[in-house]
């Protein structure tokens, strides 16, 4: 809130509402959905850790009993559906950056 733009547009007599919604919200943004699109990758790790935990069926406990048994076929398709999974949302993530930033357009 002490960045200048939001010093320009309190003394331009903005609400603080608007000038939370205009200028803060969008800049604060930008980082945490840059930090989302890196976490993807990271979320598949941790499912695998969670689903033997706690027994849950799951993409990561079929990764888990694919490794044990030797099961090579099955552990490259999991692993293959997770990067297209992974890659998918990377995408969706990249797409949505040009409506958060302005200063990004896609041509």
């Amino acid at each position: 809130m002490d960045e200048d733009f939001v010093i320009y547009g309190r003394l331009k007599g903005l609400s603080p509402l608007r000038l939370t919604m205009r200028y803060v919200l969008p800049n604060a943004m930008l980082p945490q959905v840059t930090y989302l699109a890196l976490q993807l990758g990271l979320m598949f790790n941790g499912s695998i850790v969670t689903e033997i935990v706690f027994s849950y069926p799951g993409v990561g406990s079929l990764i888990y009993t694919a490794i044990v048994q030797g099961d090579y076929n099955l552990l490259m398709g999991t692993v293959s559906i997770s990067i297209v999974a992974v890659a998918t949302a990377t995408l969706f993530v990249d797409l949505l950056y040009p409506l958060l930033d302005p200063r990004i357009r896609h041509r």
